[in-house]
């Protein structure tokens, strides 16, 4: 490669501190992990902190501003499960290889591996706020428990049950319906009762069994058969439609109150049971059918008469995750509930989750007559109990992928399996091959959870069919698919920013350095409707070296990504970011990159007209974005889509009253000003132009609004964005081109209210225009500043096109002919600049330099010839560079670099120290060097990033490589972003220290048990005992030789701490004098008052088992009715 200037030119070298191979250091200075296989999610309520498992073997850690991390399993293999244990402050992890790893969060830093436990195949794993234990179901049917206090394996375990159910019910006689199925015995999951910690529902595939602990004997069996002709959730084109069938169990959700439980099955069915009833469910449906346990006369008639038919019934997918949420309620039993349904959809339905909104279950006093069945439920509280199942409203989550699992966030009681108030759903999503997580308001907006009905929702359920007397509810209204501009939309909520960009899929993007003004326009009032998941958890402190100073000097930048989900987003990514403020104690306050919601873009608001939508030549599904622009002064952005339309948006003030959509004067331009945009949304759609031309080339945008387009054969169209109004448009390009020039007095009508231009010239031939650029400036015979638009062909031959404010009225127009001038063959996009001979400094067409185009204003020297700044044009292309004087003068110097380095795929003007130097980007990740403006060699540097896509570099060096994920097929998501520079030299980005123990809750008391009735009634709590501590469980399931657990360490100087501040005197002196005898009498306190404790619980146990032993005979004989009725005992008791 070499390059030849022209002598006789004597010009300033701009690239004096850069020509030294020195100068040019590149280096990596923080990779961004985006998880594109998200396994499992957990979230701890208390701190808020937010865990997301992948299919790597990775757990990435969420909490407030700068509060973030990744872990790696000591193995790397899939996260089937995650837990935060918050009795202890610990994560839990399941790997593929069943093997559990624990980690402490209360260490400083990041969290602390601490031990792991192989088990036999797991398939589930609860952890309770309230204990230490974890109980992990396995595919053998047996539940193993395990201590986190001690961390070990405990003594306690339960057998098979549903096998014991099955063998007892077989040795007593009762014969079985269903053939024998050995998946039956698996066990599927384990669920706590909500208010007694002493019980369990332990889910198999055949049933569900109610245990308890304490007695270690199964209370009751749950069981859903199916008699013949029953059509279950299959309905009643089953294959085994004529026989017994058994549901095989999914999934189980207990009610807030404690009182009655849903299951789910996979057949698509939901059971409602109540919990002292095991003989009958309350309820059988799908999300389409009820009663669907009870054979229809009319249905089953028409299914045999049709039975030699081929039928086009869809049966639904399997119910795969429930939970049932409650809400803060004047009545302890509760108010509205809702359910949320995972699965349970027909193939011919879109995916998505499913929310019933359920009335609350606070029945009055039951009647003394009838009397209540011995060992049921009473008909009255039953009769309530299917009154409570009734949906009030239903609301779908329409996804654009398949549902893989979901997790509710509660406000702040981690009780009710975690379930109780929240506030947001996660949801994670399948789309080609990744999985990701999406955030959501839950409940929906329209969705309002009160304590009593209004009077419409009175009469509403005064005339429904239920207070005639059925035990079902109505069949339900179709699920309301919510359109997006409706007011009951959920508020989509803002995720972390590598969960963020996950799910709405980096496709690329570029980062931009800005001007303080202009990044103060893009910062200033960065409140939108936009929501956070606000976590809370843990605490970032920024590195206080004398390198992280030096970042308050960095140049603020911008982040823009445009993405799969046909959005594109904005970022704050400056390194200021990472600095603290120095009141808030090395705290950081933001994230980074931070998000600007307010300038998000969303396409698929403009495309839920359907309108606009039947414009498009390609369907959505197929359609995405191909490159975007942005305006940065004028906040506004042009989008090109890869079927060939371009839409423009702008800021919201600029926006005018809101209209249908219409065809503006220009046939190519449809007004999008009646688009919805969300309330706070600064960028809001402005206009499209049509694909009637086909896929574009290369497009620039001007911060002065103007915006050419360039398309693939050869046509050119340049816009006034005033009107919008299309100024000038060529069809094809080459020797005689095809060409268009627009003005306002030339315009002939044509039916249709449309406009059609005067054509001129004709069609020889296609040479497609491959670079553009907007500047404002002068020429050697031209010396007044006007608005220019430079247009490179793949030729190498260019056109200038100035523009003029002229005519009647006035308007912005093309000023006569395009000039005619020279660049480079085959030159790339963006590959074009004009800079200033003496500064380097661009002349780029902005506000400024467009006044004063304005003031016409031109020096003369001393001989009176008119003076005027002169510029430099570099023009790059494949093959080599070139660099002119004054854009038409002559040629100063050229460079060749042929085939030998690569495609070229970028150029770039960076500033660096004052100097600027041309970096030209090559397919190996290369970047050629060359200064100006001569074009001679300085060095190569390597990007040492494994990529196909280019690399983005602000003009200042820093650059971004996106690395698309290689599991994906074509239009691949980006799962890592890295950030670096050319000139890495005294730069650091260290990632803050982390404190998660600094965040860590109290956990709220359990809830107790509420009688079905109101609570003054004493009677209905006969048939409840006092329930068991957290601490008394513990100890149950832990054994007679469970050590002392010891006390965490970090916990202990956090006490310290505590208690040393509470002794402090008033003087400094005398908190340094008593410090270390402080600290020794905090720990003699603490073992002081672990040996009363122990002594405490002791005598508490010795009198709780003398008043238990008292009460046993009470209850002895219902035991063993319900041991008789269901095989109770384990051990023969």
């Amino acid at each position: 490669m070499f390059s030849k200037q022209a002598p006789e030119l004597a010009l300033p070298d701009l690239s004096t501190d850069l020509q030294d191979e020195h100068d040019w250091k590149v280096g990596s200075l923080k990779i961004f992990d985006i998880p594109l296989n998200v396994a499992t999610i957990a979230i701890e309520p208390i701190s808020r902190l937010l865990a997301v498992g992948t299919s790597e073997g990775t757990v990435h850690i969420f909490g407030r501003p700068g509060v973030e991390c990744k872990i790696k399993l000591p193995q790397p293999s899939q996260v089937r499960f995650l837990q935060f244990a918050i009795s202890t402050y610990n994560l839990v992890c399941l790997d593929g290889e069943n093997q559990m790893h624990v980690y402490n969060l209360l260490e400083f830093g990041k969290p602390k591996y601490v031990t792991s436990a192989r088990f036999d195949t797991i398939n589930s794993i609860t952890v309770s706020p309230s204990h230490t234990h974890i109980f992990l179901a396995t595919q053998h049917g047996d539940i193993k428990t395990y201590d986190l206090g001690c961390l070990r394996k405990s003594q306690y375990f339960m057998p098979n049950l549903w096998k014991l159910y099955e063998e007892k019910m077989a040795a007593s006689g009762v014969p079985t319906l269903t053939p024998p199925d050995p998946l039956a015995v698996e066990a599927v999951d384990v669920v706590i009762h909500p208010r007694n910690l002493d019980l369990l529902f332990v889910a198999y595939a055949g049933g569900i069994i109610l245990t308890d602990l304490t007695e270690r004997s199964t209370i009751r069996a749950y069981e859903l058969l199916l008699q013949p002709g029953t059509p279950g959730g299959a309905g009643y084109y089953a294959a085994d439609l004529l026989s017994h069938r058994r549901s095989m169990v999914t999934s189980v959700a207990v009610h807030p109150s404690g009182h009655f439980f849903a299951a789910g099955y996979a057949d698509g069915s939901v059971a409602f049971w109540a919990v002292d009833d095991d003989n009958k469910p309350l309820l059988v449906r799908t999300l389409y059918d009820l009663d669907v346990n009870i054979l229809d006369p009319d249905k089953f008639d028409s299914r045999l008469a049709n039975q030699n038919t081929t039928s086009t019934h869809a049966s639904p997918e399997p119910i795969f995750k429930l939970s049932w949420s409650g809400f803060p309620s004047s009545d302890p039993r509760g108010g509205d509930t809702i359910l949320t349904i995972l699965g349970g959809l027909t193939a011919d339905k879109p995916p998505g989750l499913t929310a019933f909104l359920l009335p609350p279950f606070n029945p009055p006093e039951a009647p003394a007559d009838p009397p209540a069945p011995a060992n049921t439920v009473h008909p009255f509280y039953r009769n309530a109990m299917c009154q409570s199942l009734v949906p009030k409203k239903t609301f779908f989550y329409e996804t654009r992928g398949l549902v893989q699992d979901y997790l509710l966030l509660p406000h702040t009681t981690p009780h009710f399996a975690g379930n109780f108030d929240p506030y947001a759903i996660l949801l994670i999503i399948e789309v080609d091959a990744t999985r990701t997580v999406e955030a959501y308001q839950y409940p929906p907006g329209f969705i309002e959870v009160v304590q009593a009905p209004t009077n419409d929702e009175i009469s509403t359920e005064n005339s429904n069919p239920l207070s005639s007397g059925l035990l079902s509810p109505p069949p339900p209204a179709p699920l309301p698919k919510s359109p997006r501009h409706m007011n009951y939309t959920p508020v989509t909520l803002r995720t972390p920013f590598p969960l963020l960009s996950g799910n709405a899929g980096i496709i690329g993007g570029q980062l931009l350095s800005l001007e303080k003004d202009v990044y103060q326009g893009f910062i200033t009032n960065n409140i939108s409707s936009d929501r956070s998941l606000n976590l809370k958890g843990g605490c970032a402190y920024a590195e206080t070296t004398s390198e992280m100073k030096l970042l308050k000097y960095q140049p603020h930048r911008l982040l823009v990504t445009y993405n799969q989900d046909l959005s594109v987003r904005f970022f704050d990514f400056s390194s200021q970011l990472l600095l603290s403020n120095p009141t808030s104690n090395s705290l950081l306050e933001n994230d980074w990159p931070e998000a600007l919601p307010k300038f998000t873009i969303s396409l698929a608001e403009v495309f839920d007209d359907s309108r606009i939508a039947d414009l498009l030549i390609t369907p959505i599904h197929k359609t995405s974005i191909q490159s975007v622009d942005v305006a940065q002064e004028a906040q506004e952005c042009a989008i090109a889509l890869t079927s060939g339309e371009v839409l423009v948006y702008h800021p919201r003030e600029s926006r005018s009253s809101p209209s249908s959509p219409n065809i503006s004067s220009d046939a190519q331009i449809v007004m999008l000003d009646h688009v919805y945009s969300p309330p706070g949304s600064d960028m809001v759609p402005f206009f499209m132009l049509t694909s009637e031309k086909g896929p574009v080339e290369t497009f620039a945008l001007s911060d002065i609004g103007f915006l050419a387009v360039s398309y693939q054969n050869g046509a050119l169209v340049i816009l006034d964005m005033r009107g919008p109004r299309i100024m000038y448009a060529s069809e094809k390009a080459k020797k005689g081109r095809h060409s268009v020039i627009i003005l306002p007095q030339v315009h002939l009508p044509v039916a249709g209210g449309s406009i059609n231009p005067i054509s001129l010239g004709h069609d020889s031939g296609v040479d497609i225009i491959r670079s553009l650029t907007w500047t404002v400036g002068s020429l050697e015979k031209d010396p007044r500043l006007s608005v220019r638009l430079i247009a490179v062909h793949q030729s190498g031959d260019a056109e200038l096109y100035t523009l003029a404010y002229s005519g009647s009225p006035k308007a912005w127009n093309i000023a006569g002919e395009p000039a005619a001038i020279k660049a480079v063959v085959d030159p790339i996009a963006n590959g074009t600049f004009v800079l200033d001979k003496k500064t380097g400094a661009p002349w780029k067409a902005d506000r400024g330099r467009f006044a004063g185009s304005f003031q016409n204003v031109v020096s003369f020297d001393l001989s009176g010839r008119p003076v005027q700044p002169q510029c430099i044009l570099v023009s790059v292309g494949a093959k080599g560079a070139r660099s002119y004087l004054n854009i038409t003068g002559e040629r100063i110097s050229k460079v060749e670099w042929g085939n030998k380095v690569g495609n070229v795929q970028t150029a770039h003007i960076i500033e660096h120290m004052g100097s600027r130097a041309l970096v030209v980007q090559t397919d190996r990740r290369d970047g050629l060097i060359y200064s100006l403006p001569y074009l001679e060699y300085i060095c190569t540097v390597h990007i040492p990033v494994i990529t196909t896509i280019p690399v983005t570099i602000d003009n200042t060096g820093d650059f971004i490589a996106f690395v698309p994920y290689a599991k994906s097929k074509s239009n691949a998501p980006i799962q890592s972003l890295i950030y670096g520079t050319l000139f890495n030299t005294r730069r650091f980005c260290l990632p803050p220290d982390i404190d998660f123990a600094s965040t860590q809750g109290t956990v709220p008391p359990q809830p107790q048990p509420v009688s079905p009735g109101p609570a003054s009634l004493l009677g209905s709590w006969f048939s409840y005992r006092q329930t068991l501590s957290g601490d008394q469980i513990d100890e149950l399931l832990g054994g007679p030789d469970r050590p002392i657990i010891p006390k965490n360490s970090s916990t202990l100087e956090r006490e310290t701490s505590a208690g040393q501040e509470s002794a402090a005197g008033s003087t400094a002196a005398s908190i340094a004098a008593g410090a270390a005898a402080v600290q020794s009498s905090i720990y003699n306190r603490l073992t002081s008052a672990m040996s009363e404790r122990g002594q405490i619980l002791g005598d508490l146990e010795e009198r709780f088992n003398s008043l238990e032993e008292g009460s046993r005979n009470m209850v002895a004989q219902a035991k063993k009715m319900a041991a008789q009725q269901t095989a109770k005992s384990w051990f023969g008791f």
